[in-house]
C-alpha cells in the first residue's frame, strides 16, 4: 500500500503537502488568467521556485 506523506499547516493556514504547492497554484492561476505566459512561469519555477512569485510580481 502507498501511504500519503503528511502535510503541514502553512503560515496562511491551509494544509499543504509540499512547500512548493502554493507557489505552483499561484502560477497556475496566473497562467490561466493570461497574466503570465506558460513559458515565463516555467522559467521562474525551474530557476528558483522560492523566488518565482517575486520574479513575476505575483507576491
Amino acid at each position: 500500500m502507498i501511504w500519503r506523506k503528511g502535510g503541514y499547516t502553512s503560515a496562511s493556514g491551509p494544509r499543504v503537502n509540499n512547500a512548493k504547492d502554493p507557489v505552483e497554484t499561484k502560477l497556475h492561476t496566473a497562467v490561466c488568467r493570461g497574466t503570465v505566459t506558460l513559458a515565463a512561469a516555467q522559467k521562474v519555477i525551474v530557476n528558483d521556485w522560492t523566488t518565482a512569485l517575486r520574479g513575476l510580481d505575483l507576491g
